[in-house]
């Protein structure tokens, strides 16, 4: 299905408002094709939120578990958008392996501190939630909203573990002296997480707006509505993120 450039502005037009900071997952081939392309996308985001408004998006190198490398221009294995978001002018990247994000508005800088922990005040989704910012879902599930892990963390779920990644950050293709990171991870990768319970509780307590766009779905909520559903669904079980 093809998707023109004004159905992406109407659809991000409802769903967000001047002045937003958001932080968005993405899958654009869930949507269909965008007829403008993916910068378009962005561009439409941004208009949107306006220009006091923050745009926020993860750019994954989980591939620093393996290979002990990290650098402020590695590319994002978080998805294309992602990537065409981190190379764009203006945006930061926050100097963290493994799970670094992208930010471009006026407070970029506050949104890509350094972190050691999702917990930290200084954590992008900890931050996120601070200044009462919004998620955006954009053609994907509620197991891409990475704000459940800051509640498991609260929680000390019993299957995950903390556990400290260490290598080389490096600056120009030279190293430049080493970098850590401690993450709350799982202890048998071979268990699989979904937090769709949260966005069950979400959707019922009607505190998300959802839109049809292409073949996909644009759900925008507040984090910190998401947040509560997460604590209240692992106060009820602490399990309740194992994929059934």
């Amino acid at each position: 299905m093809s998707v023109s450039a004004e159905q992406v502005r109407h659809a991000f037009r409802n769903a967000l408002s001047s002045g937003d900071d958001v932080l968005v997952h993405a899958s654009l081939g869930r949507i269909g094709h965008l007829e403008a392309g993916v910068d378009d996308a962005i561009d439409a985001l941004l208009e949107a939120i306006g220009d006091s408004g923050t745009l926020v998006m993860m750019a994954d190198t989980r591939s620093f578990a393996r290979t002990g490398a990290f650098s402020i221009d590695q590319p994002s294995e978080t998805g294309l958008i992602t990537e065409r978001f981190r190379v764009r002018a203006g945006v930061t990247r926050s100097a963290v392996p493994m799970v670094s994000f992208c930010a471009l508005g006026p407070k970029a800088a506050y949104y890509t501190r350094p972190y050691n922990s999702h917990l930290d005040p200084e954590a992008t989704i900890s931050r996120l939630l601070e200044s009462d910012g919004k998620i955006m879902l954009l053609g994907v599930g509620y197991e891409k909203c990475t704000l459940y892990h800051l509640a498991e963390e609260r929680h000390q779920t019993p299957y995950n573990f903390h556990k400290i990644f260490t290598g080389t950050l490096f600056d120009g293709g030279q190293p430049v002296g080493p970098i850590s990171q401690r993450y709350f991870v799982r202890r048998d990768m071979g268990v699989k997480k979904n937090p769709l319970v949260a966005g069950e509780m979400l959707e019922q307590r009607r505190q998300v707006r959802i839109e049809a766009l292409g073949e996909g779905l644009v759900r925008t909520f507040k984090a910190r509505d998401f947040d509560r559903c997460c604590m209240d669904a692992l106060s009820v079980d602490p399990q309740a993120f194992i994929a059934k």
